[in-house]
């Protein structure tokens, strides 16, 4: 599978309809309106929402009136049946939604581990492949990511066998424990607001640690750095507590992006955000938990900027050393002894 952005279903042959089954005849865009309605009718399941066809017209993104064609076709074909106002998927619909939800759930995880593809065109470059792919292919996929729960935004993966793992975690705005936190989910729709998100560098996987809630929003310390966000963003965020294993940011935790000039530092980790070539590429620089990284020259038009670590100079764009979660360290001639 393809994670270049440019290509496209459009491109490919229609191979589930000439393999023949419920699709055979159906056009490909007739096909893959049918397989969206169906994605979305089982988010609605998913969530324990009612869906009229006005919501799953909001989902897709497409006008109410094509949608309830789309789903009156997918009523002949017994995929969906409508009971009291609302649609549900059949025992026939359900198996093929779930292929599709998987397929799209899979490649943005593959984008999002070996791609450079920015994380708010996650969704529509899967949105375009997810249709492309048969059951084997999908199940190879899962096979070579090692058939990850959850995609990058924290939403569950479907198995093979078709199970959907409960989604984790509570409202970022009901958190109340005084404990970090663990960014457990983030909502990638409307896709508007999940790039505001993606600007601010929230990504599901992130250490948080809540200061309190104001009608404005949230006010939270994310990974070292302290941030408020607005009702609307923090509305897509779940939170989970820290399971056995993962280790809470030090209290002292910064970016290294907010290291002044002369500052030295010593690397905690990358941040759960810095996936694919990115984090091969900072990790090969030499920024691996335990490193000592000096900030050596500040650019004055602020990016890149030069550090030294290992012995050698590197220079960083701010969004990179955004991705470093560092503790500082005294000046040489103040250096304390002790761990970090």
């Amino acid at each position: 599978m393809s994670t270049d952005p440019r290509s496209s279903s459009e491109e490919r042959p229609d191979s589930r309809a000439r393999r023949g089954g419920i699709f055979a005849g159906l056009r490909p865009q007739a096909r893959r309106r049918l397989e969206d309605v169906l994605r979305a009718l089982l988010e609605c399941e998913h969530r324990n929402q009612n869906a009229s066809a006005a919501q799953v017209a909001d989902y897709v993104g497409r006008p109410v009136k094509g949608v309830q064609e789309t789903l009156g076709k997918a009523g002949d074909l017994g995929l969906v049946d409508r009971r009291k106002g609302f649609w549900r998927l059949t025992a026939s619909g359900h198996p093929e939604a779930v292929r599709v939800m998987r397929a799209h759930r899979l490649i943005e995880t593959r984008l999002s581990r070996e791609s450079s593809v920015p994380p708010p065109q996650w969704h529509e470059v899967a949105h375009e492949a997810e249709h492309d792919l048969s059951e084997e292919e999908i199940n190879r996929l899962a096979d070579e990511l090692d058939n990850p729960r959850f995609d990058p935004h924290g939403d569950p993966i479907p198995t093979r066998e078709g199970r959907l793992p409960e989604p984790e975690g509570v409202p970022l705005l009901s958190w109340t424990g005084p404990a970090q936190a663990v960014i457990a989910h983030i909502e990638d729709e409307p896709p508007r607001l999940f790039a505001r998100l993606a600007k601010l560098g929230i990504t599901a996987g992130e250490r948080i640690r809540m200061i309190g809630t104001t009608p404005a929003g949230a006010r939270l310390i994310v990974e070292g750095r302290e941030m408020l966000l607005p009702v609307e963003l923090a509305g897509l965020v779940r939170v989970r507590p820290l399971q056995p294993g993962e280790e809470p940011f030090p209290g002292e935790a910064r970016r290294l992006s907010d290291i002044a000039p002369g500052g030295v530092a010593r690397v905690v980790r990358l941040l759960p955000g810095c996936a694919g070539r990115e984090r091969s590429r900072l990790l090969d620089l030499g920024f691996v938990p335990g490193s000592r990284v000096e900030h050596v020259l500040q650019n004055p038009f602020g990016s890149p900027v030069a550090y030294r670590v290992r012995g050698t100079l590197i220079a960083l764009r701010r969004e990179q050393a955004d991705q470093v979660l560092v503790v500082p360290e005294p000046p040489e001639g103040k250096k304390t002894e002790g761990p970090l």
